[in-house]
């Protein structure tokens, strides 16, 4: 009955295409009505998303395919144990100012537009956050103010081989979906420090009076931040954020099976001449289903359980093994899944 009602109230999935962008392949993701909601509330509140779920769930992925539902511009930053507050903010290069600084002392000349020790915004870089805010902002910092190096956004999201958006016009028109991935990997004084950010959306720009701040409206960007749950987060930093729990709301190998047809194409049923999407059929998805749930049942260790990051692994495999013949990859099926979905045990 929950189930039943589930679905009754929320609008029905969506297949979003994930285009290239920096080191990301393109690829699918399968927008449920659930995560639709959620998206959808927390650029209604200005709220962050909180999303939880289990290693290899598509939490990431959420997030590019909440920037092409959204049609935004996508930033984002894989979190450290190393990953300082500050970092998300702006970062300072203070070993090329003493550099310059030492070069200076000595009196060898250098060029005119060389950055200048004695103005340290000439080593201040923008970090995720500055981008998602205001990227404006940060394009006129880097082209008046930064002389040093910096790591930036990509510029274009790739659509086809021939054809790419500018990130930049997305975020002027329609705003910035930011990924912070990973969060408990940091301290907990990183949430905690993100708490005024995100409320006030905006910070001081260093060493200046000026503000970066998000504009109203549709500008304000949407942060999404994943969590492993590898460590407990700070209850005031959940408190101020929405959350979604990526969890199969039905079976497990449904779930799954139904994820993977975004990325593989049905040759029963998926004729159309424009999809391009790789062919696997239903019976190479079943049998490769089957073997994962046996596998999940006979696990016994502690850490994570074959799921649907294995699942797709293995069926990428297969489908490049074998193109487009079935008795071939269901052969490849029994002698390389095990390499997929047993991670945990080593074998006597």
């Amino acid at each position: 009955m929950d189930n039943l009602y589930q679905n009754r109230i929320h609008p029905p999935d969506k297949k979003i295409f994930l285009p290239s962008i920096g080191t990301w392949s393109q690829s699918w993701y399968l927008l449920d009505g659930r995560s639709q909601d959620a998206i959808s509330l927390a650029v209604a509140s200005g709220r962050p998303l909180l999303v939880r779920g289990l290693p290899g769930t598509g939490k990431s992925d959420l997030a590019r395919a909440a920037a092409e539902y959204l049609e935004r511009a996508f930033v984002y930053e894989v979190i450290t144990a190393r990953t300082e507050p500050q970092d998300l903010l702006w970062r300072f290069d203070a070993i090329a100012r003493l550099a310059d600084a030492q070069v200076k002392n000595t009196g060898v000349e250098v060029a005119k537009n060389a950055a200048n020790p004695a103005n340290p915004l000439h080593y201040v870089s923008p970090g995720p956050l500055w981008w998602a805010l205001d990227w404006r902002a940060a394009e006129l910092h880097l082209e008046k103010d930064c002389k040093t190096p910096v790591q930036r956004p990509d510029q274009s999201i790739k659509i086809h081989q021939n054809q790419e958006i500018s990130q930049q016009d997305r975020a002027q028109k329609n705003g910035t979906v930011l990924l912070l991935d990973e969060i408990d990997k940091a301290d907990s004084e990183l949430p905690n420090s993100l708490l005024e950010v995100l409320a006030n959306t905006g910070f001081r720009k260093p060493w200046s009076e000026a503000e970066i701040k998000a504009d109203e409206g549709i500008y304000r960007p949407l942060v999404i931040i994943t969590t492993n749950e590898d460590r407990e987060l700070p209850p005031a930093f959940v408190r101020r954020c929405l959350v979604l729990s990526i969890v199969p709301d039905t079976d497990f190998a449904l779930w799954i099976k139904q994820r993977a047809r975004v990325h593989f194409r049905d040759p029963d049923k998926d004729t159309s001449m424009d999809d391009k999407r790789p062919v696997l059929s239903e019976n190479v998805l079943n049998q490769a289903a089957e073997k994962l749930i046996k596998d999940r049942k006979a696990s016994t260790d502690d850490g994570p359980k074959p799921g649907l990051a294995e699942y797709l692994d293995l069926l990428r495999g297969l489908q490049q093994l074998a193109k487009d013949d079935e008795t071939e990859q269901l052969r490849w099926l029994k002698r390389v899944y095990q390499f997929a979905y047993q991670k945990q045990s080593t074998p006597n």
